[in-house]
């Protein structure tokens, strides 16, 4: 198997050091700190592709190894530094066993892993509920455990555009179970604390403490958010910062609060999935009476 270290020291400490100022300009504010015991896993939200800069200047100067999708290492720029950075690449929705050991040698080495339980950026910017194996491997593991939550990163980059929107996020830190505390813990109520604990929605966030970002042209939008609210035509396009109907002209506006038209994007998401479910309901209920008949 491959000897798998924890990332490079001096290489760690210049870089991390960049990406701290980075990050800052981008707009992230770590608001609540604690300092890192060592060996521990480090958990995070997943709501932006810049994640793993935010996660890393919060815990730096502390060094973490990644797991990370084994898709992204096939990727020639981000494979490159995934490389760097020595995180572990990891098999999706599957069990790993070859991770799990590395992780463990990580750990051995009295490393930090960070991991993203979701395994996917959350494109509405609420956090998706972990598969119950994430429970598991932190019992096995054994070693103090903490949350690292992103708020807001949502609207700074959001998933479904390459584009950037001008405005703060903000970071938080806290202990989510010591060593002791697991070895008395169920799998179940650590992953209960785990799925408590990573819980955020961008969307109902900002919808109360309205907190300002640039607009940016929201291009690509419409493949998220495609079903028109106001006729259900699932043909809406952009103009700029605008979803229009094409069937009835409808408009949703993108404001400075990342909404549209005072409605949050998980709220629009939520209303077009409903609507499949009741088809797919409805035509279960048909399949089966004709069928009987």
């Amino acid at each position: 198997m491959k000897h798998y270290k924890r990332p490079n020291i001096l290489l760690y400490g210049v870089l991390g050091g960049l990406l701290k100022l980075y990050a800052f300009f981008k707009g992230q504010r770590i608001l609540q700190k604690v300092n890192i015991s060592k060996p521990s896993i480090v958990l995070s939200n997943h709501t932006s592709f810049y994640d793993f800069i935010y996660t890393t200047t919060a815990v730096y100067p502390n060094r973490i190894n990644y797991l990370a999708a084994d898709k992204m290492f096939y990727d020639p720029g981000l494979g490159f530094f995934l490389k760097l950075a020595r995180a572990i690449p990891k098999c999706l929705f599957q069990q790993d066993l070859v991770s799990i050991r590395a992780t463990k040698k990580i750990l051995e080495q009295k490393g930090i892993i960070g991991i993203f339980p979701e395994g996917q950026i959350s494109s509405i910017g609420r956090t998706n509920e972990p598969p119950y194996a994430i429970a598991k491997l932190i019992k096995r593991m054994n070693v103090d455990v903490y949350i690292v939550k992103h708020e807001n990163a949502y609207f700074v980059n959001p998933p479904w555009t390459k584009r950037s929107f001008r405005g703060k996020l903000f970071t938080t830190m806290h202990q989510l179970f010591s060593k002791e505390e697991l070895e008395e813990a169920s799998e179940q109520a650590i992953f209960d604390a785990i799925v408590q604990g990573l819980y955020y929605d961008a969307g109902s966030f900002n919808k109360e403490y309205r907190f300002i970002y640039k607009p940016n042209d929201i291009d690509n939008l419409e493949s998220l958010i495609y079903r028109c609210p106001e006729c259900g035509d699932e043909n809406m396009t952009v103009n700029k910062r605008t979803l229009v109907c094409k069937q009835c002209s409808h408009s949703l506006e993108y404001n400075k609060y990342g909404l549209l038209n005072e409605t949050s994007i998980g709220e629009l998401y939520d209303a077009q999935a409903q609507i499949i479910k009741d088809l797919v309901v409805i035509n279960l209920i048909l399949d089966s009476n004709l069928r009987y008949y």
